[in-house]
C-alpha cells in the first residue's frame, strides 16, 4: 500500500473515486480541500492510498495551528464541521479495505509526530451513502482498532476537547421520501405556524445556481452578523465554491424575497441525492416576517421535488442546557421534522495534559497517544546548538542571542524572534518548522512519512563521505517561493534543507529533518531497543552490553559511516558557506583528529604497567582503576611522574548488576581514598550496561564528568560519530560528555586478529579521519595486562600522533569541547596544558 500526496495525484483520479466512494460526499472533492485550504486550514496534507498502481483510497486531512483554536492547540484533523474521512473504492474487497485503513491510520499518526501536533480529530460524513443509514458503522475503526475517543466535548460557545469527555453532537436530518403534506404534518407547531405567517405575508422564494446572486446573499450577511456578532467567511469563498461545484448543481443560493426585496439567504450544498445547510442569513428587522422558517421549508419541498432523499440542517446539542449560546443557535434545526444521527467524531490527545491542567488526572488515559521517544523543545535546539558548537561555531544557541539562532519547531510565536535575529544581519536554523513559521518566509512544507531510514545527499560535499545523509525519522520537504539555494535534497531532487534571505540582511535555514532525533538516536540508540534486551553474553562475558541499543538502526550499514558527524559537518559547512560565519578549528592546532589512550586496570601486574610506559613513551594516558587494582598511592605517584596522566573509574558491577549505585558509591569512596580526588571519567568493568543508559543518572549523581562506555571494538562507529557529546535524557540536555571507545585491544582476543591486523585497525581508522575531513577523536582502550600481546597497537597509536593527531586524556578531550561552549569563561581560565604539535 503506498501513500500518495495529494499534490502527486491528477485531479481527475482523486475525485472519479470521490464520486463512487459509498464513504464520500462533497467535502471529499478535489476542488473542495483547495478551498479548505485557501479559507480555514494552516496546511491540506491530504494523501491518497494505491495498491499495485491502482487508486483504492482518499483521505483529506488538514492542521491548524494554535491561533484561533481551544487552548492554542496545534490540531491534525479530517475536516472540522465539513467533515469527511477515510473513503475508499467501491470495489474493494475486505482484505484491501483493512490494509487500507491500516496504512492511513500509520500515515496520520506519523504525520501527527512529524508535525508534534497536541490532537489528532478524525470523523464520518453522515451524508456519505454508508453512513446515512441505520446499518452504518457506528464505532469506527479508528476507535476499536487505534485507541481515538469517541465523542468531541463542546463548551457554551463551541468546541472544548477533553480527554475522557464528550458532547452529543447530533446532525439533524430531514428524510424528503413522505409526501410534502406529510412532511409539513411533521413540523413543530411553531414551526408550522411561522411558515404560514410568513405565507400570508406574501414571501416569495426563489433558488439559483447564479454566482451573481452572491453579492445580495452578503449584503445580508453583513447585516445579520450585526445582530448575531459572527465573524463572516469572504465573499471569495462563496465564489470559489460556486466556481467549483455550480455548473454540476452541487451548490445553490436560495433567497426570500418581500416586495421583492431579498430579506433572507440560503446556500446549499447537494451531491449524492442530499442536500445540506451550508449557512444562511436574514435582515435583523425582517424576523418578524419568519424569513428563516419559510425559506428552509421551500428549500425542503424544492429539494425533494428534485429528487434528493435527505436535507441536513447540521449539529444539535440536545445534552447541553439550553441557555448555552451552541444550543440557542442549532435549536432552531430541530423543528423541522428531523431525525437525530449522531456525528461520528473523536480525537487521540497526543499531550492530554494540555487539556485537562490538574495532575494526575486518569482521564488523560482516555484517546491517548503516548509521545513517541524523541526530543524536542529546548533541549533538542540546545543539543543541535551543542554540536554547531563543537562544529566551529562557539556562539550557536537556542537564545535570542545565538550566533546562528537554532529554533526547533519554531511556531508562530517565534516568527518575530526570527525576525530580530535576521535583521541584525544573523543567521537562523529552523528545524521542522510549523506551517505559520514556513509561511511567513516564504516556504511551504510538505510532509513526507516513513518507517524506515530515507538516504539523502548534501548539495556541496561533493566526493566527500559527508555527501551521504541518512535519517532514522520521518520528515519535511519544502517548496519555496522565491530565491533559495537547496542543502540537502532527496532522490527525487526535494529541498531537504534550503537556505533563503528575507531581505532584511539575515539568513536562515530550514531544516526538514529531525536533527535533534537523528543525532540522539544515533549516539545514544534506540530507547524502544531497551525494553529487548539480550541475554547471551558477548565477547565471553556475562552481562548487559550496550551494542543492541544501536543494532536495529544501523543494520545493513558500512559501520565505518558516521552519520551523526555526517549531518552535523553539513550543516556547519551551510552555516559557514551560505551564512559567512567563521568557523573555528575543530581540535586544537586545526588538527585533523585526535587520539585518546585508555587502560583498563583489571588488576594488572604493576610491571605491565612499566611496560607500557615504556611502549608509549610521554604519551598521555587514562588508566581506569578497578576496585582490586595491585597500585596504591605510592606506585600511582610513580606512574605518574614526567607524564600527563588521567585517573578515572573503573565500576565494577559485574556480579551484582542489580546493585550498581550501591557498588558505584562505595568504590567512588575507594577511590577518592587512593587517589585524593573524585574520578571524573568513567567505564564500566566489561562495559556492563543497564537498558537505555540507566547508569547515567548514577554517574550524575556522583558528579562524573564523561564516560568512554560505548565499544567500537575494531573502529565500527557504532553510535555514529567519533566526537564527544554531551547525555540527552529525560527531555533534558545533561552535564555528563560521552564518547565511543572506537577501537580495543579486544579485536586480538575476541577476534583473533594477529599484530600486523591489530594495528593497521588504529592507522587505517586514523586515514578514514583524514580523508573525510571531519576531524575525530580515537579512543583507543590498551589493557595494560595485555601489553606483550599488542605492542604493534601501541606503536600503530605512535604512528597516529607522528602524523598529527592531537594525543589527549579523556578528561582534556571533553574539557576541549566543553570549554567551546563557553567562550567567556575559557578566558578567564587558565589552560591545564599548553596544546603542542608533537612530531
Amino acid at each position: 500500500m503506498r501513500v500518495v500526496r495529494f499534490r502527486e495525484l491528477d485531479r481527475c483520479d482523486w475525485d472519479r473515486l470521490a464520486l463512487q466512494s459509498p464513504q464520500a460526499w462533497l467535502t471529499h472533492r478535489s476542488a473542495w480541500i483547495e478551498i479548505e485550504e485557501r479559507f480555514f486550514v494552516s496546511a491540506n496534507l491530504s494523501f491518497a492510498l494505491e495498491e499495485n498502481s491502482q487508486l483504492v483510497g482518499i483521505q483529506p486531512l488538514f492542521i491548524n495551528e494554535r491561533a484561533g483554536m481551544a487552548f492554542g492547540e496545534r490540531l491534525l484533523h479530517s475536516g472540522i464541521h465539513r467533515h469527511t474521512g477515510l473513503a475508499l473504492d467501491l470495489d474493494v474487497d475486505a482484505g484491501v479495505a483493512k490494509a487500507a485503513r491500516q496504512a492511513a491510520m500509520q500515515e496520520i499518526i506519523a504525520i501527527g509526530d512529524l508535525y508534534d501536533v497536541d490532537r489528532i480529530q478524525l470523523n464520518y460524513h453522515n451524508l456519505a451513502p454508508a453512513n446515512r443509514h441505520s446499518g452504518r458503522e457506528a464505532v469506527p475503526f479508528w476507535v476499536s482498532e487505534f485507541g481515538f475517543q469517541l465523542g468531541v466535548a463542546f463548551g457554551p460557545s463551541g468546541m472544548l476537547p477533553c480527554p475522557g469527555s464528550s458532547t452529543l453532537n447530533a446532525d439533524q436530518l430531514v428524510d424528503l421520501a413522505p409526501t410534502v403534506e406529510e412532511l409539513f404534518a411533521r413540523l413543530d407547531n411553531t414551526c408550522r405556524t411561522a411558515v404560514r405567517k410568513a405565507e400570508k405575508s406574501n414571501l416569495q422564494f426563489e433558488i439559483s445556481s447564479d454566482a451573481s446572486c452572491l453579492e445580495a446573499y452578503m449584503d445580508i450577511a453583513h447585516a445579520s452578523a450585526t445582530r448575531t456578532g459572527e465573524a463572516l467567511p469572504p465573499l471569495e469563498y462563496y465564489r470559489d465554491i460556486f466556481k467549483s461545484f455550480a455548473a454540476d448543481g452541487g451548490v445553490h443560493v436560495a433567497f426570500v424575497r418581500h416586495d421583492a426585496k431579498p430579506i433572507a439567504g440560503l446556500i446549499l450544498l447537494a451531491d449524492k441525492k442530499a442536500v445540506s445547510f451550508l449557512a444562511g442569513v436574514s435582515l435583523p428587522d425582517a424576523m418578524k416576517l419568519r424569513p428563516n422558517n419559510f425559506l428552509h421549508w421551500n428549500a425542503m419541498t424544492w429539494a425533494k421535488h428534485s429528487g434528493f432523499e435527505v436535507y441536513r440542517f447540521g449539529p444539535w446539542f440536545p445534552e447541553v442546557p439550553r441557555d448555552w449560546p451552541i444550543s440557542k443557535v442549532s435549536l432552531f434545526k430541530t423543528k423541522f421534522g428531523s431525525r437525530s444521527l449522531p456525528i461520528v467524531q473523536g480525537s487521540l490527545f497526543r499531550r492530554p495534559e494540555l487539556y485537562t491542567p490538574s495532575h494526575p488526572n486518569p482521564l488523560n488515559e482516555v484517546g491517548r497517544l503516548p509521545l513517541r521517544p524523541t526530543v524536542s523543545g529546548q533541549a533538542g535546539a540546545s543539543f543541535i546548538a551543542q554540536h554547531l558548537q563543537m562544529f566551529g561555531f562557539e556562539r550557536a544557541s537556542s537564545m535570542q542571542d545565538g550566533e546562528p539562532l537554532v529554533l526547533l519547531r519554531p511556531g508562530h510565536a517565534d516568527v518575530s524572534l526570527a525576525e530580530g535575529a535576521l535583521g541584525r544581519g544573523g543567521c537562523v536554523i529552523a528545524v521542522l518548522p510549523s506551517v505559520q513559521f514556513g509561511n511567513a518566509f516564504g516556504v511551504e512544507t510538505q510532509p513526507k512519512t516513513s518507517a524506515s531510514p530515507q538516504m539523502f545527499h548534501a548539495a556541496f560535499a561533493g566526493s566527500k563521505p559527508w555527501s551521504r545523509l541518512r535519517t532514522l525519522h520521518s520528515y519535511m520537504h519544502f517548496k519555496p517561493k522565491g530565491n533559495v539555494t537547496t542543502i540537502v535534497a532527496s532522490q527525487r531532487q526535494e529541498a531537504i534543507w534550503l537556505q533563503r534571505r528575507p531581505g532584511n540582511g539575515g539568513s536562515i535555514i530550514f531544516i526538514g529533518t529531525d536533527l535533534a532525533s537523528d543525532l540522539v538516536r544515533y549516539r545514544q540508540g534506540d530507547p524502544a531497543a531497551a525494553s529487548n534486551r539480550p541475554t547471551n553474553a558477548m565477547w565471553g562475558i556475562a552481562g548487559e552490553r550496550p551494542n543492541y541499543l544501536f543494532e536495529d538502526q544501523l543494520s545493513g550499514e558500512n559501520l565505518d559511516e558516521r552519520p551523526a558527524d555526517w549531518w552535523c559537518e553539513a550543516l556547519a559547512d551551510a552555516v559557514h558557506r551560505l551564512c559567512g560565519l567563521a568557523r573555528s578549528p575543530m581540535l586544537p592546532n586545526g588538527a585533523a583528529g585526535a587520539i585518546v589512550v585508555t587502560g583498563d586496570d583489571d588488576q594488572a601486574a604493576l610491571h605491565c604497567y612499566a611496560q607500557q610506559a615504556e611502549a608509549l613513551g610521554s604519551l598521555p594516558v587514562t588508566y581506569f582503576l578497578h576496585p582490586l587494582t595491585k597500585h596504591d598511592s605510592d606506585t600511582l605517584n610513580q606512574l605518574k611522574a614526567g607524564r600527563r596522566l588521567e585517573l578515572g573509574l573503573h565500576p565494577d558491577a559485574l556480579d551484582q548488576p542489580d546493585k550498581y549505585s550501591e557498588l558505584f558509591a562505595a568504590q567512588v569512596g575507594w577511590f577518592r581514598q587512593l587517589t585524593g580526588h573524585d574520578p571524573r571519567t568513567v567505564r564500566n568493568h566489561g562495559f556492563l550496561n543497564d537498558g537505555y543508559w540507566g547508569h547515567a543518572s548514577t554517574w550524575i549523581a556522583h558528579g562524573t564528568a564523561g564516560s568512554s562506555n560505548l565499544p567500537g571494538l575494531d573502529g565500527r562507529v557504532i553510535n555514529g560519530s567519533l566526537l564527544p557529546a554531551r547525555l540527552v535524557l529525560n527531555g533534558e540536555l545533561t552535564d555528563h560528555w560521552s564518547v565511543l571507545t572506537a577501537i580495543g585491544d579486544g579485536v586480538v582476543f575476541v577476534q583473533g586478529v594477529d599484530s600486523v591486523q591489530s594495528a593497521k585497525c588504529i592507522t587505517d581508522l586514523a586515514k578514514r579521519i583524514k580523508d573525510s575531513g571531519v576531524p575525530g577523536v580515537i579512543v583507543v582502550n590498551l589493557h595494560p595486562e595485555n601489553i606483550e600481546k599488542t605492542r604493534s597497537m601501541h606503536e600503530a597509536v605512535l604512528d597516529v600522533v607522528r602524523d598529527g593527531f592531537v594525543p589527549l586524556t579523556m578528561s582534556e578531550c571533553f574539557e576541549w569541547f566543553e570549554r567551546r561552549q563557553q567562550p567567556e569563561v575559557q578566558q578567564q581560565k587558565r589552560p591545564l596544558f599548553q596544546w603542542r604539535r608533537r612530531h
